[in-house]
């Protein structure tokens, strides 16, 4: 929004010389999920959450917009309270808990005796300006990794464009709790659909105790736990 972003810099530059402005901080407005039902016999092991990774520029602190394909921008006195990094790994560790999937799901640094291992990024969480068009986008991939046979049982990436329809920063946060949220549940949705049905075909074609000859994440997690 380079508009909206020359507008704040003039109303600073209206309020006059050797004033001080503090920068406004936000977070993403991520509500706790519903408790679905308790996890029942058949639920998969413990899987540990890790917290998701992120290009230095989405996550430092302060919000993105890009005006073209090739230029960022940055708002300088409007910035994240808590990186989104941690606020949608929350998001994803609650929601997990809420669902039946796993009897248990434990923060990375509790997750040494964790039989899965859930990780991710976030590649996209930037307003895109479009003349008069404005949106935010945000997307996040994942993958759930078992870290008894080292492979990756499921991979998914999803992502959600929403368009700002008021055009101020508050309408801009909005937009990207909308579009976070939005892209964690596919997340979710594709996990708790595919990983049972991954795990059952592999059950059926005894291939689970095959072991990858190369050092794969789950080797890692295990290592750093010990």
């Amino acid at each position: 929004m380079k508009k909206l972003a020359a507008a704040f810099m003039g109303a600073l530059v209206l309020a006059g010389c050797g004033s001080v402005r503090y920068p406004t901080t936000y977070i993403l407005n991520l509500p706790a999920p519903i408790v679905q039902q308790a996890p029942s016999n058949d639920a998969l092991g413990t899987v540990a959450t890790r917290e998701l990774q992120c290009p230095e520029y989405l996550c430092e602190g302060r919000i993105v917009y890009r005006s073209t394909p090739e230029e960022l921008g940055f708002y300088e006195y409007h910035r994240w309270a808590m990186s989104p990094r941690q606020a949608i790994t929350q998001y994803l560790e609650d929601s997990l808990r809420a669902q039946s999937l796993f009897k248990s799901v434990v923060g990375y640094e509790h997750g040494s005796d964790a039989v899965y291992l859930l990780t991710g990024s976030i590649e996209r969480l930037e307003e895109v300006d479009q003349g008069s068009d404005v949106r935010v986008v945000c997307t996040i991939s994942a993958q759930l990794l078992d870290t008894r046979t080292r492979s990756v049982l499921w991979r998914h990436t999803a992502s959600e464009t929403v368009q700002v329809e008021k055009h101020d920063i508050r309408g801009v946060v909005n937009s990207f709790s909308t579009a976070a949220r939005t892209a964690a549940d596919r997340l979710l949705k594709s996990m708790t659909e595919e990983v049972p049905e991954h795990l059952a075909r592999t059950r059926t074609e005894r291939g689970i105790g095959q072991q990858p000859s190369t050092r794969t994440e789950a080797d890692r997690f295990t290592q750093e736990k010990r």
